[in-house]
């Protein structure tokens, strides 16, 4: 095994990396070095110098991530902070800890996301990237170092595999944030990736509830009191998000226009959302509008809070089913009633990807989205009044 020195480009690196006897790559024109990693897919970037008569290097980011013309763009800067004595990983914080401290504050301030949001970002932090990463130093942050600091203990502390990522996003977001205020010169997570820790496929989580469960639901739902009752109704007749259920405003509903909309501010897409009113779901309303004291469809003068809302539907559930599962058994009987893929998409405010984009123009005209709520509304109260009689036959 050995270093062969090339004028280095993205060719050559493909090139070297299928010949197991060459381990790092030096650049001919630069001093920039690329060392293979073992799976010899992927290699670490180095800025190699010598200072005090010894050979240094200084990691600057991961190949592919980082291409080679943009870690021979680094070089210029990076050597000008080194001639001053700088150091290349951070001009203002030591540790992980001081940069997580940092970013606490930030996004006490960043009211921009939800509540909800900065909550869970603060709980991860607080919870678990500070109790294991504090005292790293920001020079040592290293795939090796987050995988027996971070990834192994949170496993081995019995938590899913998804949860794990969620905590390894809030970390590399934190990073991120950093570099791009310029706070620190290089971002050592950038070329870092869960999959790089847990190869375990993490799957999507199925619904509680299925598609025949819907008239038992039903019949469930119109016994309860009426604000619980709407709320778990309004959920199933829109397929909305629990955020943006709670904070549902009367002024967002039209009636003589037949519509709903969702501001931009309270969906988790950030695009406003569109939602067609049927006749049952104009009857519902306006019955419930009866019974409202304030603003809110659900709270009043303030919106039901994320907690009591959840608490609400899990104690009609029995735990056996959350908010999301509602959500999830309306696309379910969507697909059922052959409503469009393209359809159902809007009507869940999912943000379009790749061809997405290209191909969903159509299913977004409020009269296609109109017909698919109509036709799925007309059999959700079939459904319910069918539950209920089977409700009543069995007492």
């Amino acid at each position: 095994m050995g270093s062969v020195a090339v004028a280095l480009s993205d060719s050559q690196i493909k090139r070297y990396a299928d010949d197991p006897q060459v381990d790092s790559l030096a650049d001919l024109r630069n001093p920039l070095q690329l060392r293979f990693h073992r799976c010899r897919t992927k290699g670490t970037w180095c800025l190699v110098r010598y200072e005090k008569g010894r050979k240094k290097r200084h990691r600057i980011g991961y190949w592919p991530v980082l291409k080679t013309k943009d870690a021979q763009a680094m070089l210029p800067d990076l050597l000008k902070r080194l001639g001053k004595g700088e150091q290349l990983q951070s001009t203002e914080f030591a540790t992980v800890g001081d940069l997580l401290t940092w970013y606490l504050q930030r996004i006490e301030l960043e009211t921009i996301k939800s509540k909800s949001r900065r909550k869970g970002v603060v709980s991860a932090i607080k919870q678990h990237l500070m109790p294991r990463l504090s005292d790293v130093l920001l020079c040592d942050v290293r795939k090796i170092t987050m995988d027996e600091k971070l990834i192994l203990p949170l496993q081995n502390a019995e938590l899913k595999p998804s949860t794990i990522r969620q905590y390894f996003a809030v970390l590399k977001r934190v990073f991120a944030s950093a570099a791009e205020l310029e706070l620190i010169t290089i971002n050592p997570m950038a070329g870092m990736k869960f999959s790089d820790h847990v190869q375990k496929r993490i799957l999507p989580k199925f619904g509680k509830l299925q598609v025949q469960d819907i008239g038992r639901l039903g019949a469930l739902i119109m016994e309860l009191p009426e604000h619980i009752k709407q709320l778990l109704l309004f959920m199933l007749m829109f397929a909305t998000r629990i955020g943006e259920t709670r904070q549902m405003r009367w002024s967002y509903i039209d009636f003589d226009a037949r519509q709903m909309v969702i501001p931009e501010s309270i969906t988790k897409t950030g695009v406003v959302h569109v939602l067609p009113l049927t006749e049952q779901a104009s009857e519902q309303l306006q019955a419930f509008k009866q019974l409202s004291s304030g603003p809110y469809l659900f709270g009043g003068k303030e919106a039901i809070s994320a907690s009591e809302a959840d608490k609400q539907i899990r104690s009609v559930s029995g735990r056996k089913f959350s908010a999301h599962d509602l959500r999830k058994a309306a696309r379910s009987a969507w697909a059922e009633l052959g409503i469009d893929y393209w359809v159902s998409e809007r009507l869940l405010n999912h943000k379009p990807k790749g061809l997405d984009l290209v191909y969903i123009g159509g299913a977004d005209s409020y009269k296609v989205k109109q017909e698919a709520m109509q036709r799925y509304h007309t059999w959700l109260f079939e459904q319910f009044q069918t539950g209920q009689e089977q409700a009543t036959q069995n007492c």
